[in-house]
């Protein structure tokens, strides 16, 4: 390394010094400075404050409306989320109780006509069987004492329950026109008032019955 004279290093210094040449520099013990020093260490420290960019606050209120949809969308999972949780729709939530509710059948309860009603019995006739005011198929579940239970397969007329419950009057048998209700069979019925009709009107689902139902019901 080529060593410099003292000459050249102060002009090497000189053309760094933002200083223009010429400028006076007083020692640090001179009055001027020590004025300087002085002024400067009784200038109180400010803070500077910004001042609000009117652009700036056009631009925030400009976006805020597009801030609100994303809130409301967000309190609205929120809510949707805790109601799932408390009503068990979540994945592996208990849902019977759902299913059971949607699952629960519609029930029509009729009954057995008297034992005397066989002595004022119409003769049969498809005219008198269009007349009645409910109608339907079904197939015996259960036979108790105090009555029948079936589950409907199709309505004629008059209704759309599930199941059709048949209570017995005046301590009856369990019987229509003689005939025995028996599970696991199927049976035609008509009604009027709640109570079953006999005298051929009901009864076991013969071709000639079923025939009889199709040509009554048919419109």
């Amino acid at each position: 390394m080529t060593e410099m004279s003292d000459d050249e290093l102060r002009t090497r210094l000189s053309r760094l010094d933002p200083a223009p040449a010429g400028s006076p520099v007083d020692p640090v013990t001179s009055p001027r400075a020590q004025e300087l020093v002085e002024r400067i260490m009784q200038t109180p420290e400010t803070q500077t404050v910004p001042t609000p960019d009117p652009t700036d606050e056009l631009a925030a209120r400009r976006r805020r409306p597009w801030l609100m949809p994303l809130v409301a969308a967000g309190l609205l999972a929120v809510v949707v989320g805790t109601v799932v949780v408390l009503s068990g729709g979540g994945r592996g939530g208990d849902t019977s109780g759902g299913d059971a509710a949607t699952a629960a059948p519609t029930t029509l309860d009729l009954s057995l006509p008297p034992s005397d009603v066989a002595g004022s019995c119409l003769m049969f006739d498809v005219e008198f069987l269009a007349q009645m005011p409910v109608a339907l198929a079904g197939t015996v579940t259960t036979v108790q004492p105090q009555g029948v239970t079936l589950e409907v397969d199709r309505w004629y007329r008059g209704g759309d329950a599930d199941v059709v419950t048949i209570a017995v009057q005046d301590g009856n048998s369990v019987a229509l026109d003689g005939v025995d209700f028996r599970a696991g069979e199927r049976y035609l019925l008509t009604a009027t008032d709640g109570v079953v009709n006999g005298c051929g009107f009901s009864g076991p689902a013969t071709p000639d019955l079923e025939r009889a139902f199709e040509q009554a019901f048919a419109g």
